[in-house]
C-alpha cells in the first residue's frame, strides 16, 4: 500500500457524472459528462471517462454508490491524468475536497457496512424443536 495514502480504497464500480469542471487556464471538456468513480477511498477516486480532465481542475462529481444505493455530490481536484491504453479510456485521480457531513456518512457506509441486500441473503437460524429444547432442559 502507498505510504502517502491516508485512506483505504475500495476496488468498487460507481456511477459518476462530472457536472462541471472548472479553475484551470485552457479547455476543460463540456459538461455534464458520464463517468465512472473506481478505487473510492474517502479521500478520493479514480475518475475514468472518454474525456481528460486536466491536472488542477476542480470537479463537481454526482456519484452513485453501488452497495448504499445512495447519490452523493462533491467536490475534488485532478491530482493526476492519463490515458490508459489497455481499457481506452481518460483516468484521474481526483482528491475530494471538504464536504458536509451527510456526504461524508453516505461514503462510509458504502465503503464500510454491510448491504441490506447481503443481509437479506443470509439464511434466518433455523428455530429449535421444542422437543429437543425439552431433553437439554431436563
Amino acid at each position: 500500500m502507498n505510504e502517502r495514502r491516508r485512506h483505504r480504497r475500495f476496488q468498487q464500480w460507481n456511477k459518476a457524472i462530472v457536472q462541471s469542471a472548472s479553475g484551470v487556464a485552457g479547455p476543460v471538456p463540456r459538461c455534464p459528462v458520464d463517468a465512472c468513480a473506481w478505487d473510492l477511498s474517502l479521500g478520493g477516486a479514480r475518475i475514468q471517462s472518454d474525456e481528460m480532465f486536466p491536472v488542477g481542475a476542480v470537479l463537481r462529481l454526482h456519484l452513485e454508490l453501488v452497495r448504499s444505493r445512495e447519490y452523493v455530490g462533491i467536490d475534488g481536484d485532478v491530482r493526476w491524468s492519463r490515458w490508459n491504453e489497455e481499457m481506452k479510456v481518460y483516468e484521474c485521480g481526483v482528491e475530494f475536497r471538504e464536504c458536509v457531513e451527510a456526504t461524508l456518512q453516505a461514503i462510509m457506509r458504502n465503503l464500510y457496512h454491510e448491504t441490506d441486500a447481503k443481509d437479506a441473503e443470509k439464511p434466518a437460524p433455523a428455530p429449535a424443536e421444542p422437543a429437543a429444547m425439552d431433553k437439554v432442559i431436563s
